[in-house]
């Protein structure tokens, strides 16, 4: 999306939470193909970086560091590959990222 600051603060200023899932571009195998000299194609990034819908891609800490920004809590973080939760190392092995997060007060 487009003006994702904006949107994250949006979302706090007129609901008491926001969920947002997005895919994870610091998953070892995007990374694997970025040290390749490539921006990555996979199934949770399937379009190639000129025709992607994606506007911005982040890791897991990115978007931890826009809700610092943002003065967001984060209360709820998922972290997903192949329909199943990533527990260990999730920025690195997760595929998919889904947060739930409000206002700090």
């Amino acid at each position: 999306m487009r003006h994702t600051e904006g949107i994250v603060q949006e979302m706090l200023r007129v609901g008491k939470q926001g969920i947002v899932s997005f895919p994870n571009f610091g998953y070892w195998k995007n990374r694997m193909q970025v040290i390749g000299g490539r921006m990555p194609v996979s199934q949770s990034l399937p379009y190639r970086w000129y025709d992607t819908p994606n506007i911005h891609l982040c890791t897991l800490g990115d978007f931890e560091a826009l809700c610092r920004q943002c003065d967001a809590r984060i209360l709820e973080r998922r972290v997903m590959n192949n329909n199943r939760p990533v527990h260990f190392l999730p920025n690195l092995m997760g595929t998919l990222a889904i947060y739930r997060f409000e206002r700090n007060r």
